[in-house]
C-alpha cells in the first residue's frame, strides 16, 4: 500500500481483498460508489460516465457511482452482463462512528452481501415467469452430484449422474450459475470454483440437519454421497454470498432420473423447448404452449417441459387434471379469473426468509393465502374430483389464523419501504394509534402557529418548513427579514439564503420535538410488529411453500386446458408398449405462427410399431421433412409432461429417452467443425437410446462427400434399426 494511503482508501482496500473478482459497491452517503478496475468496468457496462478522486501512487483515481435509491436498476444491468457485485455497506451511523472513535472516526463498513445471478430474490432483479437457479456440482467416486436451489422460493433438489452427463443435468436444471470445487477437470467452463473442503458429504449432512432443524435426514429421502458433498457446497457458497444468513431452503428433493424423459443438451437445443435458436422465449414450444396467468405457474410449466415424465400413473394423474380444467369452461374461466389476481407468494416468502423482505411482501401473502383458500373453497364443491387436485386442495388451506393476523395488523396496501413507517392499521395497537394521534396534533399546531405567526407579523407569504437538516424552520422572503431580526421578536435567526431567511421559535421547537418524538417511538413501534409477523410467516414457511407449489401446479392445468381448447388439441393414451401412433399431428410452433398469417398447417399422421419402428423420410427441399420429424417428437414431450397435444388422436408408448440429431452446427471454440459436431451427436445416439427411446435423425452424414455420408447413414440406419432397435424417424 503506497505511503500517504487515507484511511477511507485503506478500508476500501480492505473491502476489495475480500470482494474478489466481484465488482465492489462501495457505500459513501446516498451513492455506491466503485473505484480502479471496477469503475472502468462498470462504467462500460451502465453507460454512466467515468469521473476520478485523488491520486493513488501519483495516478488519477478512476470513479463511477450509481444512486442508493436506484441501486437494484444497475445491478439488474450487472447481473445480466455477467458481473458479481460486492454490496459494502455502512454498518454504524456517523454519530456512533463519532462516539467509538471522535471527531474524525471513519464510518465502519462491511460487505452485507454478494450479488450474483444464481442468489437473486429482488423482485426488479428476476424475471417473474422464469425460475432462477443455482446449482452445485462435484464429484465423489466416479459419481457426479448435484444440488440445485431456487433461492427466490426455496425449491432444492438433489441428483446424481454418470461424469459423462453432467451437460444434459445442467441443461435440464437451466442453472443461472453453477458452483464447483477448485481444480476438478469435469467443472462446467462457466463454473465458479470454491474451495474443494467446503464439497464434503459429511459436511452436506451436517448443514441440511442444521438448516431443518432436524437430527436425521431419513425422512426427506435416500441421498447418496455425491448428493450429500454438492449439498455441502451449495449451502457453504450460499451462507458466503449471504455474509452467515440463508435464504428460504425446503427440505431438499432426491430427483430421480429413471423418471424422467432423458433429454441431451443437443435435442433441448434442436427441439427449442424453452428458448429458440436464437437464444429467446418467443419461438418456443414453452412460449406456444404458456397460457398461465401466474409467474409461479409459468416458472412450473417450465419445469414440467425440462423433465417429461416416464411414470404413467403420473402422467395420467396431470392429464386427468388438465380434463377436469378443460371438459368446464365455466369453471376454467373463473378459476383463471381468480388466479390472475393472485400476487406471487412463493417469492415474497423467500424475500422474507433471506432477510430482504417488506411490508407489502407481508401483504402479498396475506392477500395470496386468503385467495388460495378461496380456490379450494371454490373447487371442493365439485363433483369428480381427479386424484391429483384431492391431494393439492388441503394444501391450499390451513392459514386461516396467520391471514386473520396480517389482515387485522397491515394496511391494506403496504408500502415497499418499511424505514418511514405507516403500514401498521389503526386499531391493531392502541399505544401506536395514540403516538400517531400526538404527532398529528402536534403538525396539526403547527399549521395552526403557522397561521397566528401570519397575523401577528402581518407577513402574508410567512411559511412553516420542514427539511432533513434543520427540522422544522419559519421561513420569510428575505426583505422581511429584518422585522423578525429584532431582539424582542421571539424568533431565532437560524440561516440567511439569496432570497429567503429562516428562523426558529420557542413554541415551534416545543411542538417539532413532540412530532419528533412520537414518531421515533411510532416508527419502533411499527418496527417491532414487523418481526413479529415476519417470525409467524418464519414458522409457517414450508406450509406457505406447499400453498405456492399447489397454485402453480393448479395454473399450469388450467392454462394446459385453456391452450388444448384453443387449438382443439386431444387427450394422448399413455401405454406401456411401443406403439407411437398420432392422428392429424401438427407442430404447435409452426401452426400457431402459420394461423397468425391466416394460413393453415396441414396435419399429417405417424405410426410406429415394434415391426415398423423405423420410418425414412424423404421428399423435395421445404417439402416439411425436418418439421414432421419435430412436431412427432414435440408430441411425445408433451403427452409426457402431462399435456394435451396438437393432434386428433395420440396413443403413445413411454419413452425412456428422446434423442433429437437435426440442423447444422459447429462449436470452433471448442475446435469441432459441422462434421465432427454431428458424429459426436450421432455417437451419444447410438450408445445411449434403449427399445424404449425415441430418436429423430435429420439428413445424416451431411459435410463430407456423397458416398462417405451415404455410408455412414446407412451404417446409422442399421444400427438404430438393428441394435438399439427404437422408435425413429
Amino acid at each position: 500500500m503506497a505511503g500517504g494511503t487515507t484511511p477511507m482508501m485503506e478500508q476500501y482496500f480492505d473491502l476489495k481483498r475480500e470482494a474478489g473478482d466481484c465488482l465492489l459497491f462501495y457505500r459513501m452517503g446516498d451513492f455506491f460508489e466503485l473505484f480502479f478496475e471496477d469503475a472502468r468496468q462498470a462504467a462500460g457496462v451502465l453507460d454512466i460516465a467515468l469521473t476520478s478522486r485523488g491520486e493513488h501512487d501519483g495516478q488519477p483515481v478512476p470513479m463511477c457511482g450509481v444512486p442508493v435509491h436506484a441501486a437494484e436498476g444497475y445491478l439488474a444491468r450487472l447481473i445480466r452482463a455477467g458481473c458479481r457485485v460486492a454490496i459494502a455497506d455502512q454498518v454504524e451511523t456517523p454519530e456512533e462512528a463519532k462516539k467509538r472513535g471522535g471527531s474524525k472516526a471513519l464510518v465502519r463498513r462491511d460487505i452485507v452481501r454478494f450479488v450474483t445471478a444464481g442468489t437473486l430474490t429482488e423482485e426488479a432483479l428476476l424475471e417473474p415467469r422464469r425460475a432462477n437457479m443455482l446449482a452445485a456440482v462435484c464429484e465423489v467416486r466416479g459419481t457426479v452430484g448435484i444440488a440445485a436451489c431456487d433461492i427466490s422460493t426455496g425449491r432444492m433438489e438433489l441428483e446424481e449422474c454418470p461424469p459423462e452427463r453432467i451437460g444434459a443435468a445442467l441443461a435440464r436444471i437451466g442453472a443461472s450459475e453453477v458452483v464447483a470445487p477448485e481444480e476438478w477437470e469435469l467443472a462446467p467452463e462457466e463454473a465458479i470454483m470454491r474451495a474443494r473442503s467446503t464439497f464434503s458429504s459429511d459436511g452436506g449432512t451436517t448443514a441440511l440437519k442444521r438448516v431443518h432443524g432436524v437430527a436425521t435426514l431419513d425422512g426427506f429421502g435416500n441421498f447418496s454421497r455425491a448428493m450429500l458433498a454438492a449439498a455441502s457446497g451449495l449451502i457453504a457458497y450460499l451462507e458466503h454470498v449471504g455474509r452467515g444468513r440463508l435464504p428460504l431452503l425446503l427440505p431438499p428433493v432426491a430427483c430421480d432420473g429413471a423418471r424422467q424423459l432423458a433429454m441431451d443438451e443437443a435435442t433441448r437445443a434442436s427441439l427449442e423447448i424453452l428458448a429458440a435458436q436464437g437464444g429467446g422465449r418467443a419461438g418456443s414450444l414453452l412460449a406456444t404452449l404458456d397460457r398461465c396467468v401466474t409467474g409461479a405457474g409459468a416458472r412450473q410449466l417450465a419445469a414440467d417441459l425440462s423433465a417429461p415424465l416416464t411414470d404413467r400413473a403420473a402422467i395420467h394423474a396431470r392429464l386427468a387434471l388438465v380434463q377436469f380444467v378443460h371438459d368446464d369452461p365455466l369453471l376454467r374461466a373463473d378459476l383463471r379469473d381468480i388466479l390472475r389476481h393472485l400476487p406471487d407468494i412463493g417469492r415474497a416468502l423467500g424475500r422474507i426468509v433471506a432477510g430482504r423482505g417488506s411490508p407489502r411482501d407481508l401483504g402479498q401473502l396475506r392477500d395470496g393465502l386468503a385467495e388460495a383458500r378461496r380456490i379450494r373453497d371454490h373447487l371442493q364443491t365439485r363433483p369428480d374430483r381427479p386424484a391429483l387436485l384431492d391431494a393439492l386442495l388441503p394444501l391450499m388451506g390451513g392459514h386461516g389464523a396467520l391471514v386473520d393476523l396480517l389482515s387485522r395488523a397491515l394496511v391494506p396496501s403496504p408500502p415497499t419501504e418499511r424505514g418511514q413507517g405507516g403500514f401498521i392499521a389503526e386499531g391493531y395497537d392502541a399505544a401506536l394509534d395514540e403516538l400517531r394521534q400526538v404527532s398529528g396534533s402536534a403538525r396539526r399546531a403547527i399549521a395552526a402557529l403557522e397561521t397566528r405567526y401570519r397575523e401577528e407579523t402581518g407577513i402574508s407569504t410567512l411559511k412553516i418548513r420542514h427539511n432533513g437538516v434543520l427540522g422544522y424552520f419559519i421561513e420569510v422572503p428575505a426583505r422581511h427579514g429584518d422585522r423578525l431580526m429584532a431582539a424582542d421578536s421571539g424568533f431565532t435567526h437560524r440561516q440567511t439564503m439569496a432570497n429567503a431567511v429562516r428562523f426558529n421559535s420557542l413554541v415551534l421547537h416545543e411542538e417539532a420535538s413532540r412530532i419528533a418524538e412520537a414518531g421515533g417511538h411510532a416508527l419502533a413501534a411499527e418496527e417491532a410488529h414487523f418481526e413479529e409477523l415476519v417470525a409467524q410467516v418464519m414458522a409457517a414457511r414450508e406450509a406457505i411453500a406447499a400453498t405456492a407449489d399447489a397454485i402453480a401446479r393448479i395454473d399450469v392445468a388450467a392454462g394446459l386446458a385453456e391452450r388444448a381448447a384453443e387449438g382443439d388439441w386431444c387427450r394422448p393414451e399413455i401405454t406401456e408398449d411401443r406403439r407411437l401412433v398420432i392422428e392429424g399431428g401438427r407442430h404447435p410452433v409452426v401452426e400457431q405462427a402459420l394461423a397468425s398469417s391466416g394460413e393453415r398447417f396441414v396435419a399429417n399422421d405417424c405410426r410406429l410399431s415394434d415391426n415398423d419402428r423405423l420410418w425414412l423420410v424423404g421428399g423435395p427441399n421445404m417439402g416439411g421433412k425436418s418439421t414432421f420429424l419435430r412436431q412427432n417428437a414435440l408430441i411425445v414431450l408433451l403427452a409426457q409432461a402431462g399435456s394435451y397435444v396438437p393432434a386428433m388422436r395420440a396413443e403413445i408408448g413411454l419413452v425412456d429417452r428422446l434423442f433429437s440429431r437435426v440442423g447444422a452446427a459447429d462449436n470452433l471454440a471448442r475446435g469441432r467443425s459441422t462434421f465432427m459436431v454431428e458424429m459426436v451427436e450421432t455417437a451419444a445416439i447410438l450408445a445411449q437410446a434403449s427399445e424404449r427411446s425415441f430418436v429423430i435423425l435429420d439428413e445424416v452424414g451431411r459435410g463430407t462427400s456423397t458416398y462417405d455420408g451415404l455410408a455412414l447413414a446407412w451404417a446409422v440406419v442399421e444400427a438404430v434399426h438393428g441394435r438399439n432397435r427404437c422408435r425413429c424417424l
